[in-house]
């Protein structure tokens, strides 16, 4: 099932048990209302029977007529209840009177809400001692009394049996005049509802689809597909994750195209050179000699320091680089290798500065790949520095970080170039050209100094050369 139609569904669910709630709200306060309606029935029964038999005793000054004829009781209840059922108004009867009426008791009814009583109420007459004397026998615990006053006398009573529920007329009645109206709000609520849960879902769900036809572009290496969501909710955070992820795929992808390029050409530089002098040599028109070998043994040397520095590189990006982790003092080991450095250093003309004076301070690292680290980080100084020039060293700690800082004396690189330079076969053209160099040196630095948990960065400042920094969190 689509996903639109799980929400569709999920909707009308929803819509239909909020009516089936209400539904059943409805039938609770309803009975609890026809319960108010029923006390009051009972109330303004026994006020209109009160008042009807006060007048009859005050005209026959006794109940005998009731005694002797019950039948007559119940007659005498069914007209003052039709006469009475309405209650348009409480008038006095016509026709002259011997004696004031009795005063009516509290409670009449409110003339603006008519009620219609029921046909057969379960009433009895009883003297003034409560002894029965006309109408059924009930029982004393179901009996509601109204005492029937005479001139500050009580005569007698009236006993009604208490309604525990409205009558079945009376209730149908109600529920057929509000059961239409509730069904036919209900159908209204209903369809409105599924009409806007259909639109609901295709509104939510088209940034979804939107991010299926994006991700099919991609397994498609459409990597310059981008969505266009312009909702701020989860669906638009989503919508630009995915672009963001687009574009670091696009990025990715220039990469590998560039870096396969590379490196067919780096490749194919040495062994174009190899090639062509070894055929130079078998056929002759090149004497083999000593220095002819010595050329060809330095090609093969530098592609044997390419590949192991793709090697390197790749086994980083495999996650498969090892290190042997130990106390060491990077100070000390970048000391040490100077050292191996100094012949280099008279050659090209260039003079070291050392202002390192953290000797002691020691990290946890490889001791061998923190060697390899300083040994590129020197080798690249002393192959795109200006002669004569300077390189300046100098350490300090920060933050629980050692710092060590190589700085030379220029031509340093454009600023548009820096954050390139520790890409993976990155040259700065012309001013650092290739110089021997396979343009992996720095990269293999920062492959270095980040698998150690630290951060190399490059400043360059316009006539000062490039600064190179690189932290190292200490034990």
């Amino acid at each position: 099932m689509k996903l639109s139609h799980k929400l569709f569904s999920v909707y009308l669910l929803v819509s239909f048990v909020l009516l089936l709630l209400v539904g059943i709200t409805f039938e609770f306060y309803a009975s609890r209302h026809f319960q108010e309606i029923a006390d009051r029935l009972e109330n303004e029964i026994l006020t209109v029977l009160s008042y009807e038999l006060a007048l009859e005793y005050q005209r026959s000054k006794n109940w005998d007529q009731f005694k002797n004829n019950p039948g007559r009781f119940e007659l005498f209840v069914q007209t003052a209840l039709k006469n009475k059922g309405d209650f348009p108004s409480f008038h006095e009867p016509p026709g002259p009177k011997a004696h004031p009426d009795p005063p009516f008791p509290p409670g009449k009814p409110d003339p603006s809400k008519p009620f219609r009583f029921p046909p057969h109420p379960e009433i009895a007459l009883y003297d003034s001692g409560k002894i029965r004397i006309a109408g059924p026998e009930l029982m004393d615990a179901e009996l509601k009394f109204r005492p029937i006053r005479l001139h500050n006398q009580i005569p007698g009573w009236i006993g009604l049996h208490e309604m525990k529920y409205l009558p079945r007329p009376e209730k149908k009645l109600f529920f057929k005049d509000n059961s239409e109206i509730f069904y036919t709000v209900g159908m209204i609520v209903f369809v409105l509802a599924g009409l806007v849960s259909y639109g609901l879902s295709r509104y939510i769900l088209s940034p979804v689809n939107k991010l299926v036809r994006g991700t099919r572009a991609l397994t498609g290496f459409r990597f310059d597909t981008r969505i266009d969501v312009r909702t701020k909710d989860e669906l638009g955070l989503l919508a630009q994750d995915f672009n963001r992820m687009a574009e670091t795929l696009e990025t990715y992808e220039t990469m590998r195209k560039q870096w396969m390029l590379d490196i067919s050409h780096e490749l194919r530089t040495p062994l174009s050179i190899l090639k062509g002098e070894i055929e130079a040599i078998l056929d002759g028109i090149r004497p083999f000699s000593p220095e002819r070998m010595e050329s060809l043994h330095s090609e093969i040397l530098y592609l044997e320091h390419l590949v192991n520095d793709l090697h390197f590189l790749s086994m980083a990006d495999a996650g498969a680089l090892t290190l042997k982790p130990e106390p060491i003092r990077p100070v000390e080991i970048l000391k040490t290798v100077l050292a191996f450095f100094d012949t280099r250093f008279e050659q090209e003309g260039l003079t070291l500065v050392d202002r390192l004076t953290c000797d002691k301070e020691e990290i946890s690292g490889d001791r061998d790949r923190i060697r390899q680290l300083f040994s590129n980080l020197i080798d690249n100084s002393l192959k795109y520095t200006r002669k004569p020039g300077t390189l300046t060293l100098e350490d300090r700690i920060e933050n629980r970080m050692l710092m060590m800082i190589f700085k030379d004396s220029g031509p340093g690189v454009p600023p548009e170039a820096v954050d390139k330079l520790f890409n993976r076969l990155y040259r700065v053209d012309p001013s650092r050209n290739r110089a021997g160099g396979s343009g992996l040196g720095l990269s293999i630095c920062k492959t270095i100094v980040s698998a150690h948990g630290g951060k190399i960065f490059a400043v360059t400042t316009k006539g000062s050369g490039l600064t190179i920094t690189l932290k190292l969190p200490l034990i």
